[in-house]
């Protein structure tokens, strides 16, 4: 039975953090010296030439299949249950995925994915699936001509039945093709729906429940006055410039003045628009970014309530093998999907999952 180091290949391998290579390196012996492209073609060779794949990474199977990655979560169609998916997976390809692997030649791809490995998890009802797809054709020109080559990708589908969640690991706009990929291996009735994160658009909330810190947020206005005038305009821009004047002055009595003339220009329905929000009108996107805590910031507290969020950063700590150590994950509200910029492990992974998907 093919354990998760049976089913890494060497755009795996590439992926791991140089200090993971280095590592690695050191464990067969081999020069930890150069680039990470370098360290891990070596670490590949090895492998292929002393066969040890499986002991040698033991140690970083946490990474493997991790890493720098989108990930995206699909339930089964309410009344479906996970009864016997597995063994319909083994039935409907041509091999037992779970015991070799075979990977089509990269001229046979298309960009619907392909199954082409799987093994079993940590546990009984856990397992991980690896499909290839065809992802683009890359360009070589040498003087007057021009050569074409297909390009392909991998990605992983962590399946654990006791939670009922479809764990696809790989390119968010790709994710809905892999879904189908296993959908139709499964079952053609089997309907797989995506899940939302339970609090919608409240990434705030996603950052609590995390324990983090909320760094960068892009939005888009929450009220879109679509009527408003070049007058009107000005008279918004005149407030802020009286305001201005009024910190620098203290001279009540222009700010006043200025107030009551924007106001003869507002009709009844702009009066009803909190002001903050005509401020933002007419802006597409709205961005907050750095490196602290944008809640409690007077400007972002004071326009947060007229925004809504389209994705964000949220920073926070996680302690891996006694060492606490700071991830950072990229929310794709649109997407509904979660993209790990720090290199995660599976514990990582399961850590967002159980605080975020599942709770």
């Amino acid at each position: 039975m093919n354990k998760l180091t049976n089913i890494v290949f060497l755009t795996d391998i590439v992926k791991l953090p140089k200090d993971t290579l280095k590592e690695i390196c050191t464990d067969f012996d081999i020069d930890d010296n150069g680039h990470a492209h370098e360290l891990a073609t070596s670490v590949w060779n090895h492998i292929q030439q002393h066969g040890e794949q499986i002991n040698a990474l033991e140690r970083s199977k946490k990474r493997l299949l991790a890493g720098k990655t989108s990930v995206t979560w699909y339930r089964l169609e309410r009344g479906t249950e996970f009864k016997d998916i597995k063994n319909k997976i083994i039935q409907n390809t041509n091999f037992n995925l779970f015991q070799e692997t075979r990977i089509p030649s990269i001229e046979s791809l298309t960009t619907d994915p392909v199954i082409v490995a799987g093994a079993e998890g940590d546990v009984e009802t856990q397992y991980y699936l690896r499909f290839m797809y065809k992802s683009g054709v890359s360009r070589e020109y040498h003087l007057t001509e021009m050569k074409t080559s297909p390009r392909s990708e991998i990605a992983t589908v962590f399946i654990d039945e006791s939670t009922g969640l479809i764990e696809v690991r790989s390119d968010a706009r790709k994710s809905d093709k892999v879904a189908k990929s296993l959908a139709k291996l499964v079952d053609s009735e089997v309907i797989l729906e995506q899940v939302v994160a339970p609090y919608g658009t409240n990434i705030e909330e996603i950052a609590t429940q995390l324990n983090g810190e909320l760094i960068d947020v892009v939005s888009k206005p929450e009220f879109v006055v679509e009527d408003l005038s070049p007058a009107q305009g000005s008279a918004v821009v005149k407030i802020l410039n009286s305001l201005d004047s009024y910190l620098k002055s203290n001279d009540i009595s222009e700010l006043e003045n200025d107030l009551m003339e924007a106001n003869e220009v507002f009709d009844e329905q702009l009066l009803t628009v909190p002001f903050a929000a005509l401020i933002l009108n007419g802006l597409e996107k709205v961005g907050f970014g750095g490196e602290r805590e944008l809640r409690g910031l007077s400007l972002y507290d004071s326009l947060n309530p007229y925004l809504q969020h389209q994705g964000g950063f949220i920073r926070f700590k996680y302690p891996e093998e006694g060492v606490e150590k700071e991830y950072t994950i990229r929310l794709g509200i649109k997407s509904k999907s979660i993209y790990f910029a720090t290199s995660a492990t599976e514990d990582v992974i399961d850590f967002v999952r159980r605080n975020v998907i599942i709770s």
